[in-house]
C-alpha cells in the first residue's frame, strides 16, 4: 500500500528481492531462532516499531545508505502490484529529467499529491504516518468494518493476571486492545455500548494514579493503566460512551416515533430541529472533531446558545459599561451570530450580544487594541483586549466580517422587540402583549409588591440594557431572587435561558408547523386530547377554549417538531404555567429549549434524564442523611414516589403554584444546575439548586419521616408540609427581628445546609449512575420484546436475552440515517451480520479480509464459494412472507429451525435449500451446490476430513445415480425386446440425467459417518449463544518455542558436518564452481568416513526424535500431527513414513529435514 514518503534507513536487515535505477523492493530478514524472533516481536509491539515485511523505498540522491520508504506491505503479491504501479504510471514521467536529485524530489511530490487525495475519505491522516499505520494495523487486527473510524491510540498495559504492556485502540464504538509478549498474544474487544462504570482509577500496586477501570454490563471488569495520557484518553472514552449510550436509547425502542403522523406522513426534519446532529467528519482527524464538538459544546452551554452555534475566537480581555465605573476582567469570545463576555469573578458580569443589535464599532485605541461598541438601546460597551497584538486584530476582523454577515437580519429588529413587554413598559405604555395573564388575571397579583419590582427592573434596564441587550450583573440575580413582576416574568423567563434568540432567527416557523400539519393525527396528539382538561383547572383561563385552544396548539407544534419525543405527561402542566406569561409562540420555544438543553430526557418516551436524577437524589440522601437512608431501605420506602413529580412539574403541582413561581424564575436563572446537564460545562449559576431544594425537604420533615413505614405515610407528610409554607415561623435569634415563613425557611436551609451539593458533584453523579440507568432500561426493553414473542422455539430465557441483545446490537451497527426507521426489522445485510455473531462459519467479513491481505488492495474480493447459502437460509427459514424483513420473531423461529430440529428434519431443511424449481429431486448442478454448501459450512474445521467426505458425499451419488441407469437401461433393453421394437441410442437414454430425491439424499448422508455427526450435533453446536469472551489470549504450547530452536540447530549441525549446509552460512547452499583444491581434499575425505557419520546421525536423530517426543511440535497449520516412528537404519532419511491406517506422518521436523536434505 502506498504511504507518504518517510525517511528511513537502508540496513542489513532488510533483503532486496527487484531494484532499478530509483526503487528498491526488500524483504524483512526472518529471525533464525523462534526464541529470538519472539523476543524480536515482544519488542517491537512494546516499541511500536513493528515493520511490515515488505516495503518499497525511494533511493536518496545525497545519501546512499538512506532513502524514502513509498510503499509498505504485507505480502510479497501486494507489494509487487504496488511496484508495477510505480513503473507504470510514476517512471515514464521520471525518464525526462536527466538529474537524480530531480528525480527524487518528483517522485516525493507524485507520492505526497496521490496518498492525500486517497486518504481524504478515511481515519487514516495524510499528515501523520504514525496515526496511518497504527489504522491499518488496527483493522487488520480486529478485522474492523470500513465505516468503523480510529479515533486515537495509546501505549497502555492491560491486567489480567500479568501485566501486558501493549497498545490501546480507541474508534467511534469499540475500544481495543492487542499486546504480544514472549509468543502470548492478548487481544481485547470492548464495545462501548456495554461500559457500565468508567473511572479513573491507581495501579493495582496503589502507587500511581494512572489507569483507568471499566466495568461491563456483565459485570466483568478491565483495568488498563501505564497511560501517559491518562486524562485524555480518559475524556475522549466518556465522550464517546455517553455518545453510544444516547444511540442505544434510541435504537432499543420498538415503537414509532409517537409524534409521526398515523396516516404515514413522515415530515422531513426541519434545519432548527432541536435533536443532536450528527457530527461531520469532514477530512480532519475524529479526534480533532470531538475536541472542537466538547469545547463548543461547553461555550454553548454557558451561554444558553442554539447547539448550531460554533466558537470561532477567544481572547482576554478587560470589559467597561460607559457611564459607569463598573469594568470587569474576563473572556470575550465571537461565535457564528453572537458577541459573548464573562468575567472571571463569578457572578459580577455576563453578556450575550447578537451582532444584529450592534448599531456601531470603532476603534478608540489602537496600540491598546481598544473597541467601543454601541447596541441597539444606546448602551455602551468598552472592551480592551489584553492580549498580544496579533490575537486582537484576527478577532477585530472576525468581528468586523460577522457584523457584515449579519446586516440582513437588523431588518427584523423593530418589529421583533415590539413582542418585549420592557420596550413598551420603558416607553410609558401599558402592556398588552403577553400570555393568558393579561385577560384572566395572574396567580400572584399584589399590587404594591408588584409596583416596586416593576420600579425596579425599568431602571435597570434604562441603565444596563434590556430583552438582546440585556447585561446580567449582580443586581440581576438579587431582582430575580425576590421574585419577578407579572408583566415581566416571561421576558426575563425567555431572555435567561436563551429562547429569545432562537425566537429571533426563525420567525414564522411556529405557524409554519400549524401550516404543514394541519388536520394530522398521531399519537402524541392522541395522548395530549386525553390531558388538556386536566390541566391548571383550577386557573379560569382553562376553564375558556381559548385557554385550552392555546395549550393545545402549543403542544401539538411541540409534537411535530420533535416527533421522536412527541408528547409526555406532566409536559401539559408546564406548558399551562408558560402560557400564563407567554404568548404561544414565546411558550413554544421555551419548551425546545426545556427538552433540548435545560432538562434533556425528562419528557421522552422512557423519561431516562428523570430516572437519573431520581438516582441521584438518592445517592445523595445517602450521603448527607445516612439514617434516613437506611429508614427507607429498612421498610422499602420508595422516594422516586414523591421524587419524580417534582422533578417532572417543577415542583408545579406538589406546591403552592405562587411558591412554585419562585422556584421556577430562579431555575431559568441559574440554568440546569439542580437539574443537571448531560454535557459538562462552564455554568452561570447563582444559588441552590432544585435538588438542594428537595434535600432541604426531607431535612426540615426529618422527625416525621422517620416515623413513616410506607410511601404512603411518606407523601401524606410532605403534602401536609406543602399546604402549610405560607406559614409564619420563628427562631429565638429572629424573635427581635422580623417574621419568616416556612418557604423562606426552606430556602435558607438550602442555602446553608447544602452549600457542597455543587454543580461538579451533581456532574460526576450523573456520569456515574446514567450508564446503569440506560442498561437498566435497554435490559427492560428488551425483556418487553421477549415477553411479547408468540412462542419460544424450546429457547430459554438467558438463550433468548443473547439473542434480543445480538438482534438490537446489528441495528445499533447497521443503521446509518440519524432517524430511527424500523428498528424492530432487519434486512438481508444485517441478518448476514447477526448470523456472523452466533456462528464462525457465517463470518465473511474475516474470509474477505483474508483474502484482501493475499490479494493486495486493489484487487477485487471474489465471493466465497458457497456462500449463496446464507441468502437461501434467509428466504426459507427466516423471511416466510418474503418481503425482504423479518423481526425477532422470525429469527427466533428461524434459530429454532436451525438448531432444535432434530437431525431427519434437518436434513430435509438441507435438501429443501437446495431444490431450487420445488421438484422435489436435486439434478447434478444443485448436487455441487450442496457440496459447495457443505465445503462453506466446514471451511474452519482443523484437518481436511472434511474435503474428502464432500468428494466422497459425491462420488456416492454418481456412483448410485450410474447404477441406477445401468439397471434402467437392462430394463428398457429388456422391454424393448419382449416388444420388439428399435433399441434406444445411448445418447437419447434418460439415465444420462442425474436425479436424486429426498429418500436418496437422506441414504447418500447416512453412507457417511462425518456427515452424520454433523448433522446431528456438529451444526446445531457452530451456533454459540452466549456472550463471547471480551479477552483473547492466544499461546504457543508449552515447550514449543525450545523445541522448534533445537530441532532447527541440530538440522543445521548435521548439515554442517556432511559439508552440504555451511555451519557459519545460516542455512545456505556452499558457491559452486570453486577453484580450490582443498575442496576435492574435503570431499575425499567425506566419502572415505561416510559409513561412520551416517551412524552418528542416526544416533543423533534418535535424540532429537526423542526430546520431540517429550515436548511435541505442532505444525503451522494447526492439523493433529501422529507420533513419528522410530527410523531404523534401512529408512533412508527423508523417507514418508505411513503409520498403521495407512495415513501419511508428517511432523514439521519432518518436512523440514526433507527439504534440506
Amino acid at each position: 500500500m502506498l504511504c507518504l514518503p518517510s525517511p528511513v534507513e537502508l540496513s542489513s536487515y532488510w533483503e532486496t528481492l527487484k531494484e532499478d535505477e530509483l526503487f528498491l523492493l526488500q524483504r524483512l530478514k526472518q529471525s533464525e531462532g523462534t526464541v529470538i524472533k519472539s523476543l524480536w516481536t515482544t519488542i517491537q509491539n512494546v516499541l511500536d516499531t513493528k515493520q511490515p515485511p515488505f516495503r518499497i523505498i525511494l533511493k536518496s540522491a545525497e545519501n546512499l545508505d538512506a532513502g524514502h520508504m513509498v510503499a509498505t506491505g504485507d505480502t510479497l503479491k501486494g507489494t509487487e502490484k504496488d511496484w508495477a504501479w510505480i513503473q507504470e504510471n510514476l517512471m515514464p514521467g521520471v525518464a525526462d529529467l536527466e538529474d537524480m536529485s530531480d528525480k527524487e524530489a518528483f517522485a516525493v511530490s507524485k507520492f505526497q499529491s496521490f496518498v492525500t487525495s486517497e486518504d481524504k475519505d478515511t481515519d487514516e491522516k495524510s499528515n501523520d504516518a504514525k496515526f496511518r499505520a497504527a489504522s491499518r494495523s488496527w483493522r487488520q487486527i480486529f478485522h474492523m468494518p470500513e465505516e468503523e473510524r480510529l479515533v486515537n491510540f495509546y501505549s497502555c498495559s492491560y491486567h489480567k493476571k500479568l501485566m501486558n504492556q501493549g497498545w490501546m485502540y480507541i474508534s467511534v464504538s469499540y475500544l481495543c486492545f492487542y499486546s504480544f509478549v514472549f509468543g502470548v498474544e492478548t487481544k481485547v474487544v470492548i464495545e462501548l455500548k456495554d461500559i457500565e462504570e468508567l473511572a479513573k482509577d491507581k495501579s493495582k500496586r496503589g502507587v500511581v494514579n494512572d489507569a483507568i477501570r471499566i466495568k461491563l454490563r456483565n459485570q466483568a471488569e478491565h483495568v488498563f493503566s501505564n497511560l501517559f495520557h491518562r486524562d485524555e484518553s480518559f475524556d475522549l472514552l466518556e465522550h464517546l460512551t455517553n455518545l453510544a449510550m444516547q444511540k442505544l436509547l434510541k435504537n432499543t425502542s420498538t415503537d414509532p416515533a409517537p409524534g409521526l403522523s398515523l396516516q404515514g406522513n413522515i415530515p422531513a426534519m426541519s434545519a432548527v430541529a432541536g435533536t443532536a446532529k450528527a457530527l461531520s467528519l469532514g477530512v480532519r482527524p475524529l479526534k480533532q472533531n470531538f475536541e472542537e464538538a466538547k469545547r463548543n459544546a461547553r461555550f454553548q452551554a454557558a451561554f444558553n446558545l442554539p447547539t448550531t452555534e460554533t466558537l470561532i475566537e477567544e481572547i482576554s480581555a478587560v470589559c467597561q459599561i460607559a457611564g459607569t465605573k463598573s469594568s470587569f476582567s474576563g473572556r470575550l469570545s465571537l461565535s457564528d451570530t453572537y458577541l459573548c463576555f464573562i468575567s472571571n469573578v463569578k457572578y459580577q458580569c455576563y453578556l450575550v450580544l447578537p451582532f444584529y443589535a450592534i448599531m456601531r464599532v470603532e476603534k478608540i485605541n489602537t496600540q491598546m487594541s481598544t473597541i467601543a461598541i454601541t447596541v441597539r438601546h444606546q448602551l455602551k460597551l468598552i472592551f480592551q483586549m489584553t492580549s498580544d497584538k496579533t490575537a486582537s486584530d484576527k478577532v477585530c476582523n472576525t468581528l468586523r466580517d460577522r457584523l457584515q454577515a449579519h446586516v440582513g437580519l437588523m431588518k427584523q429588529l423593530k418589529p421583533f422587540l415590539a413582542t418585549c413587554p420592557s420596550e413598551e413598559l420603558l416607553n410609558g405604555k401599558e402592556v398588552v402583549i403577553g400570555g393568558l395573564g393579561l385577560k384572566y388575571g395572574f396567580v400572584d397579583g399584589k399590587r404594591a409588591s408588584e409596583k416596586n419590582k416593576l420600579r425596579y427592573w425599568v431602571s435597570y434596564f434604562r441603565e444596563f440594557g434590556r430583552n438582546l441587550t440585556l447585561i446580567r450583573l449582580p443586581t440581576f440575580i438579587k431582582l430575580v431572587r425576590i421574585g419577578l413582576p407579572n408583566t415581566l416574568r416571561g421576558e426575563v423567563w425567555e431572555v435567561s435561558c436563551g429562547a429569545i434568540h432562537k425566537r429571533y432567527m426563525h420567525p414564522g416557523y411556529y405557524e409554519k408547523l400549524h401550516q404543514d400539519h394541519a388536520g394530522e393525527v398521531s399519537l402524541s396528539t392522541e395522548e395530549i386530547e386525553k390531558d388538556l382538561n386536566r390541566s391548571l383547572p383550577e386557573y379560569s383561563g382553562y376553564q375558556t377554549e381559548e385557554g385550552i385552544n392555546a395549550l393545545r396548539r402549543v403542544l401539538y407544534a411541540f409534537s411535530w417538531h420533535e416527533p421522536e419525543i412527541g408528547y409526555c405527561q406532566a409536559m401539559n402542566i408546564v406548558v399551562s404555567v408558560l402560557l400564563i406569561y407567554l404568548t404561544e409562540e414565546q411558550a413554544f420555544w421555551i419548551l425546545t429549549i426545556l427538552c433540548e438543553r435545560m432538562l434533556p430526557g425528562y419528557y421522552s418516551t422512557n423519561m431516562v434524564g428523570a430516572v437519573v436524577d431520581n438516582h441521584v437524589f438518592e445517592t445523595l440522601v445517602a450521603k448527607y442523611m445516612p439514617i434516613m437512608a437506611e429508614h427507607f431501605k429498612k421498610y422499602e420506602i420508595q422516594l422516586s414516589v414523591a421524587c419524580l413529580p417534582w422533578f417532572l412539574s417543577l415542583y408545579i403541582n406538589s406546591i403552592s403554584l405562587p411558591y412554585a413561581l419562585r422556584i421556577i424564575d430562579c431555575f431559568f436563572m441559574e440554568g440546569p444546575k439542580g437539574i443537571h446537564r448531560w454535557i459538562v460545562a462552564v455554568n452561570y449559576d447563582s444559588g441552590p439548586n432544585t435538588l438542594a431544594y428537595s434535600l432541604a425537604i426531607l431535612k426540615i420533615n426529618g422527625d416525621a419521616i422517620m416515623k413513616v413505614k410506607d410511601d404512603g405515610e411518606l407523601m401524606n407528610v410532605l403534602k401536609a408540609y406543602f399546604a402549610t409554607l405560607g406559614e409564619v415561623v420563628q427562631s429565638d435569634e429572629q424573635k427581635a427581628k422580623r417574621n419568616i415563613t416556612k418557604f423562606n425557611q426552606l430556602i435558607l436551609t438550602a442555602y446553608r445546609e447544602f452549600q457542597s451539593v455543587s454543580h461538579e458533584l451533581i456532574v460526576d453523579l450523573r456520569k456515574t449512575l446514567q450508564l446503569k440507568v440506560v442498561h437498566g432500561l435497554d435490559l427492560y426493553a428488551k425483556r418487553s420484546v421477549i415477553r411479547n414473542l408468540n412462542h419460544t422455539s424450546r429457547f430459554n430465557k438467558e438463550e433468548l436475552l443473547f439473542l434480543c441483545d445480538e438482534f438490537f446490537s446489528v441495528q445499533y451497527y447497521g443503521r446509518q440515517d440519524a432517524q430511527k426507521k424500523s428498528s424492530d426489522r432487519m434486512e438481508y445485510d444485517h441478518f448476514v451480520m447477526f448470523l456472523s455473531r452466533l456462528a464462525d462459519w457465517a463470518n465473511l467479513k474475516k474470509d474477505a479480509d483474508e483474502q484482501q491481505s493475499r490479494l493486495g488492495a486493489e484487487d477485487t474480493v471474489k465471493p466465497i464459494v458457497g456462500s449463496s447459502l446464507l441468502q437461501k437460509i434467509f428466504s426459507t427459514c427466516f423471511d416466510t412472507d418474503g418481503d425482504g424483513f423479518i423481526n425477532f420473531q422470525d429469527l427466533v423461529s428461524g434459530l429454532g429451525k436451525l438448531i432444535h430440529s432434530d437431525m431427519m428434519t434437518r436434513m430435509n431443511l438441507f435438501f429443501a435449500l437446495h431444490d431450487g424449481d420445488k421438484d422435489d429431486t436435486l439434478v447434478k448442478d444443485e448436487i455441487i451446490q450442496f457440496s459447495e454448501s457443505l465445503l462453506f459450512l466446514l471451511r474452519r474445521e482443523d484437518g481436511d476430513k472434511h474435503l474428502g467426505c464432500v468428494s466422497g458425499f459425491l462420488n456416492r451419488a454418481f456412483m448410485l445415480n450410474a447404477k441406477n441407469a445401468v439397471v434402467a437401461d437392462e430394463a428398457q433393453q429388456k422391454t424393448d425386446a419382449d416388444s420388439l421394437a428399435p433399441a434406444v441410442s445411448p445418447s437419447t437414454a434418460p439415465s444420462s440425467a442425474i436425479s436424486v430425491n429426498i429418500s436418496t439424499f437422506r441414504e447418500l448422508v447416512l453412507g457417511d459417518e462425518y456427515l452424520v455427526e454433523y448433522f446431528d450435533k456438529g451444526f446445531p453446536a457452530s451456533f454459540v449463544l452466549k456472550e463471547r469472551e471480551a479477552v483473547q489470549v492466544t499461546a504457543p504450547p508449552p515447550g514449543k518455542e525450545i523445541a522448534e530452536s533445537l530441532w532447527a540447530g541440530g538440522i543445521k549441525w548435521i548439515g554442517a558436518k556432511r559439508g552440504r549446509i555451511p555451519a557459519s552460512d545460516g542455512g545456505q547452499k556452499p558457491a559452486e564452481g570453486s577453484g580450490d583444491g582443498s575442496s576435492l581434499l574435503a570431499q575425499t575425505d567425506d566419502e572415505e568416513g561416510e559409513e561412520e557419520e551416517v551412524e552418528e546421525d542416526n544416533e543423533m536423530l534418535d535424540e532429537v526424535d526423542g526430546l520431540m517426543k517429550t515436548s511435541p511440535v505442532v505444525a503451522d497449520d494447526a492439523l493433529p500431527i501422529a507420533t513419528k516412528p522410530e527410523l531404523d537404519e534401512a529408512t533412508p532419511i527423508g523417507t514418508k513414513l505411513e503409520s498403521e491406517d495407512s495415513a501419511p506422518v508428517f511432523s514439521k521436523a519432518d518436512t523440514e529435514l526433507e527439504i534440506l536434505l
